[in-house]
């Protein structure tokens, strides 16, 4: 009956995110969450989002760029954290479940498995996103055996699912997906706060980050195994030394590879040419202050430090997985390698060090794909369709 009013008087749709991971938790998919929840709750929707209280320190109550965050309360300790976690999401759900039109869940598991099942049992349309592929998609993420077998089936019974490139369709397909229900809506960052820098610009980011020298290789993510950061380091040493002496890679995040990193980093032949920045609020200075952005992962969904650096104009080079196809569609807006080989990498950093031309023009062609790909005002709008579609066919079906 509320979805019924709200349709006909327009009053904005109602939007519950259930993003198990948030703020101050920094990552891909939780980044994703927050900039969505803000461009929704810009659009004029109702935005909420749920997720763990994993700190006391941490508020319950949030409002944040016109969206409420609620942190439910969860015992933070082995043995106990999954199960108190799914305990507070379900009473929450219950309670106040009915008072939004969508369910937007971020994260499949039990989290999802939980979200469909109420989601189901309240007649609230589910949408699920799908954040990652490979190794991390939906199908090894949800696992074998029974268990697997039953959280694969509530999983299926979501009324959408979102997923953020095309290799993560394919995927959804063959886990049993029918691909009319998956929409491909890419992540999308905000297209004001990541921009091309002009010279001038970049030569006072460098100032005001105390960076001296000609050129920046710059890496955005945390440090750990699956985004290859040693890896990257053995190809930055095997860049020529005649494109690397004047040139600095820099790192920026912080992870459980950390003091593996900086080891590697403190290392004879390549010391002195490459910065551990650490983690950072300000990620869109370093952006500005860079000339090229590196991504060396072993596997993506959709890598969010790309999309930032297509918004900030620079040229990108990536290994081959999820999403990348993007800077090799013409027109190109980086270079692609395979996953694993340092020596493609180094070569592809090289290529860009020492040509100008080329990199201006790829950063060019990067903020053109952005805008008509991954802007957040575009992706937004696409949201809000999708939402109100969805509660219109769900609205029909209760009439039904």
């Amino acid at each position: 009956m509320v979805v019924q009013e709200r349709l006909q008087d327009k009053t904005p749709l109602a939007i519950l995110i259930i993003s198990p991971q948030f703020r101050p938790i920094l990552g891909g998919y939780e980044r994703a969450a927050e900039r969505l929840s803000a461009a929704l709750a810009s659009a004029g929707l109702h935005v909420t989002v749920i997720t763990e209280r994993r700190d006391q320190a941490w508020p319950a109550l949030e409002i944040s760029d016109g969206y409420e965050v609620r942190r439910l309360p969860c015992l933070y300790r082995r043995h106990c954290h999954a199960m108190t976690s799914l305990l507070s999401f379900a009473i929450f759900l219950l309670r106040h479940g009915r008072t939004f039109d969508i369910w937007h869940v971020h994260q499949y598991g039990w989290h999802g498995a939980l979200t469909i099942a109420l989601g189901k049992l309240l007649h609230r349309p589910v949408v699920l996103k799908l954040t990652s592929s490979a190794q991390m998609g939906i199908e090894q993420a949800l696992g074998g055996g029974l268990t697997g077998r039953i959280l694969g089936f509530t999983h299926r019974r979501a009324k959408v699912f979102l997923a953020v490139s095309e290799e993560i369709c394919s995927e959804a397909v063959r886990f049993g997906i029918s691909r009319q229900d998956v929409h491909l809506i890419p992540n999308g960052v905000d297209g004001q706060q990541f921009y091309p820098a002009a010279a001038e610009e970049r030569a006072a980011a460098r100032r005001v980050l105390g960076l001296r020298c000609e050129r920046i290789v710059l890496y955005v993510g945390r440090l750990s195994a699956e985004k290859n950061i040693l890896g990257l380091l053995d190809a930055w040493e095997a860049v020529d030394t005649k494109w690397r002496k004047e040139a600095m890679l820099v790192l920026v995040g912080d992870g459980p590879q950390w003091d593996a990193v900086l080891a590697r980093a403190h290392m004879p032949n390549v010391a002195g040419s490459v910065h551990l920045a650490g983690r950072r609020t300000d990620v869109e200075t370093w952006y500005r202050a860079a000339d090229v952005t590196v991504i060396a992962s072993h596997l993506e969904g959709l890598s969010n430090t790309m999309i930032e650096a297509m918004a900030s104009g620079l040229p990108v080079i990536s290994t081959r997985v999820s999403g990348s196809s993007v800077l090799v569609e013409s027109p190109a807006a980086g270079l692609v390698v395979e996953v694993g080989d340092s020596q493609k990498l180094a070569a592809a950093i090289e290529s860009l060090l020492q040509d100008a031309p080329m990199r201006s023009q790829f950063g060019c062609n990067a903020r053109l794909k952005f805008e008509s790909r991954f802007s957040m005002e575009v992706l937004s709008k696409e949201m809000i369709w999708l939402y109100t579609n969805l509660v219109s066919q769900t609205q029909k079906l209760v009439k039904a």
